[in-house]
């Protein structure tokens, strides 16, 4: 069996939290990290989710806690969405010795050392802001050679969430993700064009019901309240896009980020026409075979 190691930097968030699921659940990964970053909720929610997940499964990785604000512009959390606490409002449904031990070190002090340490290429699967990695590969460009491909949630082709044309992540941090997208560093872009496909229905939660475990209880009960507003479960393609490819549709682009102010800005565009005579810079997934991803999360949660 081919062994992906693995690097989530996210910012749980209901979709983060599964996304964590599916990659534990895949015996192919070999987690080296978890790290947050402040998007969906604030910096000290998205790294106590971090280390709630890491703790509830048990992972034998190290967290850190990253970046609290984008590169320029102030944090916009979406609790309505992802709820006060980013867990669906169920975090309180567990006590703080479930909680994974929090690394000293800064999260691009830790990624940094893996990839510096490994004797092999690693995947970043990025499915919160881009602000932990764009800054990891200003500071420390010696990295970008120990990267294998950084997998990121985030952007769309003519398709936004956020504005009409921008989707959150990048819209959140628009200069952490124009830092990534020319950083010469492999990328795969699973954006709106291919998540808005990844849903689930009652049929795939009475599923995850019948398993009766801690963590199934509570995700039916976070996805339930999350899919009333944001029926796409986003961030797990971004881990199913390393492992299973073939599940895709997908084509290699030169894909740019605008940081212009207004309804653009975040937006990721491609030069479909080849105007510019760039060579492709990412990988852009824009379908998914949608029944793999159902039951790829049903059984994620059978623990």
């Amino acid at each position: 069996m081919i062994k992906y190691p693995l690097i989530i930097d996210c910012d749980p968030g209901v979709d983060d939290i599964i996304a964590i699921l599916v990659a534990h659940s895949k015996p192919e990964f070999d987690i080296k990290a978890i790290c947050s970053v402040s998007g969906n909720v604030g910096i000290d929610l998205t790294t106590h989710n971090a280390r709630l997940m890491a703790g509830l499964l048990g992972l034998d990785c190290i967290v850190a806690k990253g970046a609290e604000k984008p590169i320029i512009k102030k944090a916009q959390p979406v609790t309505v969405v992802h709820g006060l606490d980013g867990f669906g409002n169920c975090a309180n449904a567990f006590s703080d010795d479930k909680l994974s031990k929090l690394s000293d070190l800064s999260a691009i002090e830790v990624v940094r050392e893996i990839l510096m340490e490994s004797n092999e290429p690693i995947y970043i699967a990025a499915t919160g802001p881009l602000t932990n990695i764009a800054l990891l590969l200003s500071t420390h460009p010696e990295v970008k050679s120990k990267i294998a491909a950084i997998s990121i949630m985030g952007g769309g082709i003519n398709i936004g969430n956020a504005t009409p044309c921008s989707e959150f992540n990048y819209f959140t941090d628009p200069e952490a993700a124009y830092i990534v997208f020319n950083s010469g560093v492999k990328l795969m872009m699973c954006g709106l064009n291919v998540t808005l496909k990844a849903t689930l229905t009652d049929i795939e939660l009475n599923e995850m019901r019948k398993f009766h475990n801690t963590i199934s209880d509570t995700i039916v009960k976070i996805i339930s309240t999350y899919a009333a507003n944001d029926a796409a479960i986003h961030d797990p393609c971004a881990i199913l896009a390393i492992t299973n490819p073939e599940m895709f549709e997908y084509k290699d682009q030169y894909v740019q980020i605008d940081i212009r102010d207004g309804i653009t800005q975040g937006m990721s565009y491609v030069d479909e026409v080849h105007n510019l005579n760039k060579e492709p810079n990412c990988r852009v997934f824009y379908d998914i075979d949608r029944e793999f991803f159902r039951k790829t999360i049903v059984q994620s949660v059978n623990i």
